[in-house]
């Protein structure tokens, strides 16, 4: 169930009232862990008084922000070729989706690269390649980056480069799984 989903599921709960109504949702079963209760234990069992971590002034963290679809133009990614495991990349991206997506986003033409099967993985692609040109021009950049997000296909972007996706999971994605 998508979080979308889940959190329409809860909100549908409540009543005009503000109360809670019941639920739709199955109870669970007799015997089932309760998860409250395992965090209070946990809470409680913690030794010594809790030291809070140090905060990071804004000019020491960065967070990165992937774009999405419509972000798409012929020639994108030609400026970081020259970057390490750029073509990599793409020739993995080749790979998982059968087709040279580096030709389609070098050449063209605009009205196969607007396609959203083609320009999701595009826009994909060229996000990634772009946080290899930031590795190699700023490193200190990506070291100190405290949050990605992204827009529409650039959460996909963002996901892998988190480490909580694989680049080959995220390029393989059919463009619905982009829209949702």
């Amino acid at each position: 169930m998508s979080v979308r989903v889940a959190r329409a599921a809860w909100a549908c709960g409540w009543r005009a009232g503000g109360h809670r109504s019941t639920s739709n949702f199955p109870l669970p079963p007799p015997g089932a862990v309760d998860v409250a209760e395992l965090l209070r234990d946990a809470a409680a069992g913690e030794e010594g008084p809790r030291v809070a971590a140090a905060r990071r002034l804004p000019g020491q963290c960065s967070v990165l922000l992937f774009p999405g679809q419509g972000s798409q133009v012929v020639g994108m990614g030609r400026g970081l070729l020259r970057y390490p495991r750029v073509r990599e990349l793409y020739a993995a991206a080749r790979r998982v989706l059968g087709y040279d997506l580096l030709e389609l986003s070098l050449h063209g033409p605009q009205e196969d690269l607007d396609r959203t099967v083609h320009c999701q993985p595009a826009v994909f692609v060229a996000s990634l390649a772009a946080v290899e040109k930031l590795h190699h021009l700023q490193p200190a950049v990506i070291e100190n980056c405290v949050a990605a997000a992204g827009f529409s296909v650039g959460e996909f972007a963002a996901l892998v480069f988190a480490g909580a996706m694989e680049f080959c999971e995220g390029s393989a994605l059919p463009p619905e799984e982009f829209l949702q």
